[in-house]
């Protein structure tokens, strides 16, 4: 598709490099998975060095490990998040909450062909988490249970792709 909202996610450093090209940085936060290996997490460090590093592994992104790094951060502080495309979402998406620019976070995709996404029920609006589907695919809603498309439109608000009813508009 020519027009699509899909994030077009780097799976190599240069995102880490834009990030720090002329800032004043205090701090930087790498926040991964299980995914991402010591050796990459390493090689990270070093890229941003000499600035101070705050380093996180989340299993669970909704866990208290986050809040307690989000709730220190201040101006000057930046995020390098790594994982999956929906680690890499959702964390993307909590750091934006609570008051980070977009422009303060790079991302780096360590599995970019991973087909677990998040969808978004346009009908019901439950996100059915960590579902294995591709883009255009079909899955079941995990609230209203109405099969779904899955579409090119990724919610980064929401983190998770929009989820239609393919007869939605052929419904009396």
């Amino acid at each position: 598709m020519r027009s699509t909202s899909v994030p077009r996610w780097r799976s190599d450093y240069s995102a880490v490099d834009d990030l720090a090209a002329g800032a004043l940085v205090t701090c930087y936060a790498l926040v991964s998975d299980g995914s991402v290996s010591d050796r990459v997490l390493r090689e990270l460090s070093e890229r941003v060095a000499p600035v101070p590093t705050r380093a996180l592994v989340v299993g669970d992104v909704d866990g208290s490990g986050l809040d307690d790094l989000l709730s220190e951060a201040r101006v000057g502080w930046r995020f390098v998040v790594a994982g999956s495309e929906r680690t890499v979402a959702t964390v993307r998406s909590r750091v934006i909450s609570v008051g980070a620019l977009p422009a303060e976070i790079a991302a780096v995709i360590s599995t970019p062909d991973t087909p677990v996404r998040d969808v978004f029920c346009a009908h019901c609006h439950t996100t059915s988490p960590n579902v294995a589907i591709a883009v255009g695919g079909a899955t079941r809603c995990a609230g209203c249970s109405e099969q779904l498309t899955v579409y090119y439109h990724f919610s980064r608000r929401h983190s998770a792709y929009l989820g239609y009813r393919a007869d939605a508009e052929e419904l009396p």
